[in-house]
């Protein structure tokens, strides 16, 4: 199966999970964009945008805590919604749990609305508490003004200020699906139906045949999850599918399944580099122990794996300079099929370009496998490697 060109490979692609994809309407293809690809840059547009916006802040985040970072945020939430304009946030009840009910009265009293993904009360049945807990809202999605969307990796929190990351900045009409999307998650939230209306409504995507082969909100959620597999496991599968020439992956957090592995095989078979960059040491150490074990697995499969000192926790692929996703989901089971997650496929040349120098820029810098010492064999390691997999599929 030859492809000859970028709107081809991701014409092939979208046909991969076309059923489930929020296409976008980009009628008279006017939209800009800009690519962050450390915390603190990701924070500083961000807040500006927040500073700025006249109309509306809706923020879908995983992570929002009021310490050294995230304090100027609630500060200029709470100055905007004072001032009238419209502030409605969906944080993950696990995820901010960090976030102080000091912070939350604030916000609340000048006026914004606060609502938690799986809020927890321990008032509720065992099985009913454990499915809360295990289901979590990772999305990172700020919205200003129904206009500029921001989406990726970044979360609010201190100990994330010298990271890597990978963050995307879109302004234009483009971003209504996401409105849509806040919308249905600001409902299952436990929000007012009537107060997001206006966003649920078809129209507000409609108009898809000029524009949808540039580019793809994916928003995905575990009731996207069909017998057949994940939407995200499709979009990542069918991306490595179809490469012909490269195939580059930045991930914080790896725990491939089979079918990944056998697909970096039948990549290499037909002459595909395989690049798959992440951080030496991760910020959860369970992930780090468990994303070694695969290590020797995915080079025997024909990938060549780099790590970088820092850590990063971008989540990205590019597909043979043509095609690519930036986005909050990583290479696990978990967000494959229990996370709600929301990221970004494109094939605007201008975009993937931009992407690419972001990964070349990484691979640089990262180290090669032979060269961090590969895969410790000794007893100790074996043990821990182990006891680690016993975890991989609630990762």
């Amino acid at each position: 199966m030859d492809c000859g060109d970028g709107a081809c490979l991701y014409q092939k692609c979208c046909r991969v999970v076309c059923s489930f994809l929020r296409l976008i309407d980009m009628e008279n293809n006017n939209f800009s964009y800009q690519f962050y690809h450390t915390t603190t840059e990701a924070w500083d547009a961000m807040y500006q945008a927040i500073l700025t916006s006249q109309k509306s802040i809706y923020w879908e985040v995983y992570s929002l805590i009021d310490d050294a970072a995230g304090e100027r945020f609630i500060e200029a939430l709470c100055a905007k919604a004072s001032s009238g304009v419209e502030v409605k946030i969906i944080i993950d009840a696990v995820g901010s749990f960090g976030l102080s009910g000091a912070a939350e009265s604030r916000l609340r009293l000048a006026g914004a609305e606060v609502m938690k993904y799986n809020r927890l009360n321990l008032g509720w049945s065992v099985p009913a508490w454990i499915n809360r807990l295990w289901k979590r809202n990772h999305r990172k999605v700020l919205l200003i003004d129904d206009e500029i969307a921001f989406l990726g990796g970044v979360n609010i929190e201190a100990p994330a200020s010298e990271w890597y990351d990978l963050h995307l900045k879109i302004t234009g009409k483009v971003v209504r699906p996401l409105l849509r999307a806040f919308a249905k998650s600001y409902v299952r939230s436990g929000g007012d139906k009537r107060e997001v209306r206006q966003f649920l409504h078809p129209k507000l995507t409609g108009g898809l045949t000029e524009w949808r082969q540039k580019i793809n909100f994916i928003i995905h959620s575990p009731t996207t999850t069909l017998a057949g597999g994940s939407l995200l496991r499709r979009v990542y599968h069918g991306a490595l599918e179809l490469a012909r020439e490269s195939f580059t992956l930045i991930t914080p957090y790896y725990v491939p399944d089979k079918k990944f592995l056998q697909l970096i095989a039948r990549a290499k078979r037909r002459g595909v580099k395989v690049n798959i960059i992440l951080p030496y040491r991760t910020d959860h150490r369970l992930m780090h122990y468990l994303s070694r074990t695969f290590f020797d697995l995915t080079e025997r499969a024909g990938a060549a794996l780099y790590f970088l000192r820092k850590m990063n926790h971008g989540k990205a692929f590019s597909v043979d300079n043509q095609a690519g996703l930036v986005g909050s989901s990583n290479l696990t089971p978990r967000s494959f099929f229990i996370n709600e997650e929301a990221g970004a496929y494109f094939n605007d040349e201008r975009m993937v370009s931009d992407l690419n120098k972001i990964l070349v820029d990484w691979k640089e810098e990262a180290v090669p496998l032979a060269e961090v010492g590969g895969c410790e064999r000794g007893w100790h390691s074996r043990f821990v490697d182990w006891l680690a997999k016993r975890f991989k599929d609630y990762v």
